[in-house]
């Protein structure tokens, strides 16, 4: 191949990129490589192409490639470490970050980032505390240096280690209080006042505000509160963000528009933007129904845009934030001395606060489906998955030598890959044993855990919208709580509904055994017949719910 001819090769592979056609610009790009093997412009266009397909281990490959050819190609190395974190490869993105910093490629943003990282699926439970207490430390030295690195919330933004802190077993009051002063630190935006007018009107004026108003458990969990609050107590508004995804639940609020129940704004990109847009609504109350999840929003949180500011259960974790006045919760969740975990006051429904749409099947399970003995799954996100459960998952398999266990595997199968690594080194398990299924659509979700026979709730943080949609069945959910309110959501549930003799336990024993009687129970259809009229009666859309967040609110504002 002559040089014009790989220039006409590599233009054909360029136009196929830009039309998204990326399978035959590899092939054209592969092409000039085996004559080429260090063609910089094709290694370039060849890691895109992986990447945007989401095939980050071959993008690594060829970014590593390119960094060892040469390290300082304008962002290949920043394009590296992504696709690193994207794989949770902690310890190598801290390695290339170092470089990058030494090497004077990388500029402070990302000597900031590199002391906030944090895995998501951990190696081990020295893993987990190693990795708080390097966080810990290097926040402490952020916080304590008198050297001033300030960041541009619109082009600098990091990533809060408030998500990946929350599935373990620790109190995270005090280092989400840290994290908090150190990006007041770097973000000064963040610490801006705004003027708030006084309102005087018949109607409280509420926003809800979060990315996930749509097909997510967020917009499961919360469609309900929004849509039924009542039209002649409140003025209700929803924000969302340009990165919430259409779906029908987001088509549910912009129908409501349009029959005069609600107001939905579609927010700026702009940090300051956004502020305007939300401070010009005047609003009594601005509920977050989550915290953490949202890279946009997250800062946004810092800023007071309303007289009350709310979070709740959508992410179950104190914010350790001042301008977030309450969390709401129930009665049925919270343990003694709960208030000490939160940096806001706790408000306490009656009730689980949520009114839960009953799910709607097509394709029903039959009866005889519903009866099947020794299938054990915890149809949850593997990041919940803390090492500690290993030993859970382990001794169930010992207990009963017929028993399955059932995960469902992440889409880019990141977490997956590190969770089979981590299994494959503890002797107790049987991994022929355990089965990774695919993603699901929402019916088939609901399917799955019906045909379990019994499901198992991860220690240390709870299933939640999963355990609603699981009741549709009513497939008993073992659960251990601890005196953390993120552990405690199946509990509150199972209290809610009344569930005699629920299997709700204290001790890894007692886990291990109730989770093998239900198993194989004999009767388990008559059992799941139970727990689901339970449901029906008072899980899934419970009027009484909304008339007590009413209360709550109204409560709140005068």
């Amino acid at each position: 191949m002559s040089q014009i001819e790989a220039e006409k090769l590599f233009k054909i592979a360029q136009e196929n990129y830009n039309k998204k056609n990326y399978l035959e610009a590899q092939n054209c790009l592969n092409k000039i490589l085996e004559l080429y093997p260090e063609n910089l412009s094709a290694l370039i266009n060849l890691s895109l192409c992986y990447f945007d397909t989401k095939n980050f281990e071959q993008a690594e490959l060829i970014l590593k490639k390119i960094v060892k050819i040469k390290i300082n190609v304008p962002n290949v190395l920043s394009q590296l470490i992504i696709v690193l974190e994207r794989q949770d490869k902690v310890d190598d993105a801290i390695h290339y970050i170092n470089l990058g910093i030494k090497e004077k490629i990388l500029d402070e943003r990302w000597l900031i980032r590199e002391k906030i990282i944090l895995p998501i699926i951990f190696k081990d439970k020295n893993d987990v505390k190693s990795s708080r207490n390097r966080l810990d430390k290097n926040l402490n030295e952020v916080l304590n240096s008198k050297k001033t690195i300030t960041l541009d919330i619109n082009n600098q933004l990091l990533k809060p280690p408030h998500f990946e802190l929350s599935y373990d077993e620790y109190n995270n009051l005090e280092i989400n209080k840290k994290c908090v002063k150190f990006f007041r630190k770097i973000y000064p935006q963040v610490n801006e006042v705004n003027l708030l007018n006084n309102n005087s009107r018949s109607k409280i004026k509420i926003g809800f505000i979060s990315e996930y108003l749509t097909d997510h458990t967020i917009g499961q969990l919360y469609k309900g509160i929004i849509l039924n609050l009542d039209k002649n107590k409140f003025e209700t508004i929803v924000f969302h963000t340009q990165k919430t995804k259409k779906g029908e639940i987001y088509e549910n609020f912009i129908n409501a528009e349009k029959n005069k129940i609600i107001k939905n704004y579609i927010l700026p990109t702009k940090f300051k933007d956004k502020q305007k847009i939300i401070s010009e609504q005047n609003l009594d109350i601005l509920f977050y129904p989550e915290i953490g999840l949202s890279l946009d929003l997250y800062y946004l949180s810092f800023i007071r845009l309303a007289k009350y500011q709310i979070t709740s259960w959508g992410h179950p974790v104190t914010t350790g934030n001042n301008t977030i006045d309450y969390f709401l919760t129930s009665k049925l969740i919270e343990a003694e001395d709960s208030e000490k975990t939160f940096s806001e006051t706790l408000l306490y429904s009656n009730y689980v606060p949520m009114y839960y749409y009953t799910p709607t099947i097509k394709n029903k399970l039959k009866k005889n489906e519903l009866s099947k003995n020794n299938i054990y799954s915890c149809p949850q996100t593997l990041f919940k998955i803390h090492p500690d459960f290993d030993d859970v998952l382990g001794s169930i398999l010992k207990e009963d030598k017929k028993a399955i266990l059932y995960f469902i595997k992440d889409s880019n199968k990141t977490y997956y890959k590190k969770l089979i690594s981590r299994f494959k080194k503890n002797k107790n398990i049987d991994l022929d044993r355990i089965k990774f299924m695919e993603g699901f659509s929402r019916e088939e979700y609901i399917n799955h855990c019906g045909q379990a026979s019994v499901l198992l709730d991860p220690l240390y943080f709870s299933a939640g919208n999963s355990f609603y949609e699981s009741m549709f069945y009513g497939t008993p959910t073992v659960t251990k709580p601890t005196k953390y309110t993120k552990s405690r959501l199946v509990l509150g549930a199972y209290n809610q509904m009344k569930i005699k003799d629920a299997p709700i336990v204290d001790t890894i024993n007692n886990y291990v055994s109730t989770a093998v009687a239900i198993a194989n129970n004999k009767n388990l259809d008559e059992l799941k017949k139970y727990y689901s009229e339970k449901a029906k009666e008072s899980l899934f859309e419970n009027k009484f719910v909304i008339s007590d967040l009413e209360k709550i609110f109204i409560k709140l504002v005068s």
